[in-house]
C-alpha cells in the first residue's frame, strides 16, 4: 500500500506527525510463571504500565461522549467499499459534530446552523473511490482525475425522527438553493423520501435522507456526468446504509452519555506514549470493530485480507499504536511468527532483543504516517503493532507495549 497525502497512511495505527517523547518511567513488574522478567526489557523511556494500573478506570467528559457515539456508528457507517468493492480506496474519515460538519454535506457555514438548531448529537464521515486520489468538497466539487468513481457517506443522529426529517429537508433546500441557478432536481425512484440534485454536465450528485432519528447523505461522483449512473449509484448506497441503520438502535441523549468507554480494556492496552485518554474525532485514541477501523484504511481490500489473517476481532488505536484482539493465543502468535502487517514491507527487521512473540519489518514505502520501521508483539489473544523512523525506537516500543500488556488486569 501507499501513503497519501490527506491522511496518515494506510494502517489505521498512525503514529503522530511529530515524534512525541516519551515520559519518563520505571520498568515494573515482576516475572510470572512461564513469562520472562519485563524487568529487563530495553523500553527506552516509554511508560510499561497501564493508565489504569493504580486507579479507577478513565471516564470520558460529558462533552466527549459523542466522539464514543460516533466511534460506535463507524462500525454501521458504508464505506464506498462496502457499496462496491471495486472502489477500494479511502482518503479520509472522521467523528463530526454539529458544529464541524464536512464539505460532502454541503457549505458548512449552511449546514452548521441547521444541524444546531435540530440538535444533531453526532455523526460520522467517509469517502473513498476506484482511484487513490483524494479530494475536498469545497463549494460544487470537482476532482482531479475524471475517470474515476466516488462516495461520500455522512451519517448523523438526532434526538427524534421529526427533527431528522426537518433537518434532511433543511440541509437539501439550503445546499441546492446555493446552486439553484446551475443545479437541477433529481428524484431517486426506489427512494422517492430522498431529496436530490446535481448539475448537468457535472459528474456529481448529492442526496439527502431521513431514517427514522438517522440523516443519511451521500455525495457521489461517476466517471463522467452521467445523470443516469448517479442515480444508480446513490440508490445502490442507500441499499447498502440503510439496513446497517437497522441493526443499530438510535440513542437517547442520556443513553449518549451512558455509553460504555473501552469496556474490554483494549485501549488501557495500548501503548500511548502521551498519557492522553480523552476520546478522540479521528482515530488518535478510539476503539472499533472490523468495519469501523477499516474507515481509516487507504486500501480496504488489502487491509480486510490482513485483518482477517490476522484472526482480528477488536482494534484499539492510541497515539501510534495499533493493538488488536484476535480469536485466540495461537491467532496472535501466528500474526507476529508470520509479520502479518497491514502494511506492504520490504522484509524483515531485527526483532526485539529478549522479546518472545514478536517481529520487525521494513516497511515499502514508508507506512505507519512514514515511519520506517513496524515491530509486531504478541501476548495471550493480543497483537501490538508499534513503528519508528530508527528501528531502536521501534524495537522499545515493541517491549513497552509487550509490558503494558504484562501489566494489564
Amino acid at each position: 500500500m501507499r501513503s497519501i497525502r490527506t491522511v496518515p497512511a494506510v494502517l489505521v495505527c498512525v503514529i503522530s506527525a511529530a515524534i512525541l517523547a516519551a515520559c519518563g518511567s520505571t520498568t515494573t513488574g515482576t516475572a510470572r510463571p512461564g513469562e520472562i522478567d519485563i524487568r529487563e526489557l530495553d523500553t527506552g523511556n516509554y511508560p510499561t504500565e497501564p493508565p489504569n494500573a493504580h486507579d479507577d478506570d478513565y471516564l470520558p467528559l460529558f462533552i466527549d461522549m459523542k466522539k464514543v457515539a460516533a466511534m460506535r456508528l463507524a462500525d454501521h457507517v458504508a464505506s464506498a467499499y462496502d457499496i462496491d468493492p471495486r472502489m477500494k480506496y479511502g482518503w479520509s474519515s472522521s467523528s463530526i459534530s454539529s458544529g464541524v460538519l464536512p464539505g460532502e454535506l454541503g457549505r458548512p457555514e449552511d449546514m452548521e446552523p441547521i444541524a444546531e438548531r435540530n440538535r444533531m448529537m453526532y455523526g460520522f464521515r467517509t469517502n473513498g473511490a476506484d482511484q487513490n486520489i483524494s479530494m475536498f468538497a469545497s463549494g460544487w466539487p470537482t476532482k482531479p482525475r475524471p475517470n474515476s468513481t466516488t462516495v461520500g457517506t455522512v451519517v448523523m443522529q438526532f434526538p427524534d425522527p421529526d427533527r431528522a426529517r426537518q433537518a434532511a429537508t433543511e440541509f437539501h433546500d439550503a445546499d441546492f438553493g446555493a446552486y439553484r441557478d446551475r443545479n437541477e432536481p433529481v428524484t431517486l425512484p426506489k427512494h422517492p423520501q430522498a431529496r436530490a440534485h446535481w448539475r448537468p454536465g457535472s459528474p456529481f450528485l448529492r442526496a439527502v435522507l431521513p431514517h427514522g432519528s438517522y440523516v443519511v447523505a451521500f455525495l457521489v461522483s461517476a466517471n463522467a456526468p452521467d445523470r443516469d449512473a448517479l442515480i444508480a449509484l446513490v440508490e445502490k448506497a442507500y441499499d447498502t446504509q440503510l439496513p446497517l441503520l437497522d441493526q443499530l438502535p438510535p440513542l437517547t441523549e442520556e443513553q449518549m452519555l451512558r455509553l460504555p468507554w473501552d469496556p474490554d480494556h483494549l485501549l488501557s492496552r495500548t501503548l500511548n506514549p502521551t498519557k492522553v485518554q480523552t476520546p478522540s474525532y479521528d482515530k488518535s485514541h478510539a476503539v472499533f470493530g472490523l468495519r469501523g477501523v477499516m474507515q481509516y484504511t487507504e486500501d480496504r481490500n488489502y487491509a480486510k485480507e490482513r485483518f482477517t489473517a490476522m484472526g482480528a476481532e477488536k482494534f484499539a488505536m492510541s497515539n501510534g499504536t495499533l493493538v488488536i484482539r484476535t480469536s485466540g493465543p495461537e491467532a496472535a502468535r501466528r500474526v507476529a511468527a508470520d509479520r502479518i502487517t497491514p502494511t506492504v514491507v520490504v522484509g524483515p527487521a531485527e526483532p526485539p532483543a529478549h522479546l518472545p512473540d514478536s517481529a520487525c519489518v521494513e516497511n515499502k514505502s514508508g507506512l505507519f504516517d512514514d515511519k520506517r520501521f513496524t515491530c509486531i508483539v504478541a501476548y495471550k489473544e493480543y497483537v501490538g503493532f508499534v513503528a519508528g523512523d530508527q528501528l531502536l525506537d521501534a524495537q522499545q516500543r515493541a517491549a513497552a507495549q509487550y509490558s503494558i500488556f504484562a501489566n494489564s488486569r
